[in-house]
């Protein structure tokens, strides 16, 4: 099913609740990520569960890991961008979230079937679960479907829990606001960039954290 049609047919309200009201109906999907052939279970009720949708194919294509770093898979789903990020650097410390209960069991188990070593899920809001932790990398595709206060919240978020040194990568569609986010990271870091664009999804790096006053 097309990313479209599941949109169509479930509402993206399913995605953010911690019990989607949806039946669960697990499907197995493969993918070939870095040049790697991945496989993930998904599911009804969590985002893009028919297929990898492009935007987190892209950025999962764009990543850059550095050796030991801390991750934030932030708003994971099934845990597509944590495992790749946790491939890529094997001594990578990856943490995944999502409110959506379904999501992390999901991403919890798709980490040992592709062998991404020890991966931390939590599941519940990341400003309640996570807000004292500080990370190295944050990898986000928003859910610009919620609205844009829910957008800007996850992008203030990532700027406060990522080390002056670290950056945050987000996928974000061209026509649903991407170059207006990008003006808005930069009330919150220092240098904000586009460093790819591809049908229409434009990979944003974020970095220099700023201080909180």
């Amino acid at each position: 099913m097309s990313e479209d049609k599941d949109k169509d047919k479930e509402g993206f309200e399913h995605y953010f609740v911690r019990d989607p009201a949806v039946p669960s109906a697990p499907v197995t999907i493969r993918a070939q990520l870095r040049g790697r052939r991945l496989s993930f279970k998904t599911d009804r009720g969590v985002f893009s569960h028919g297929s990898v949708d492009f935007g987190t194919r892209t950025l999962a294509e764009a990543i850059k890991i550095p050796p030991g770093a801390r991750v934030l898979d932030l708003g994971c789903g099934y845990g597509v961008l944590g495992i790749v990020a946790k491939l890529l650097a094997a001594d990578s410390k990856v943490t995944m979230v999502d409110v959506n209960a379904r999501a992390c069991a999901l991403a919890s188990e798709n980490a040992e079937t592709n062998r991404a070593g020890d991966v931390e899920v939590v599941c519940g809001d990341a400003a309640e679960t996570l807000a004292v932790r500080m990370f190295d990398a944050i990898l986000l595709n928003p859910p610009v479907h919620a609205g844009r206060a829910a957008v800007l919240a996850l992008l203030e978020f990532a700027a406060g829990v990522l080390d002056r040194g670290g950056k945050l990568w987000c996928v974000i569609q061209t026509s649903k606001g991407a170059r207006r986010y990008a003006g808005d990271l930069e009330q919150w870091f220092d240098t904000v960039e586009t460093v790819r664009i591809e049908r229409g999804y434009r990979i944003i790096v974020a970095s220099g954290a700023k201080a909180k006053e």
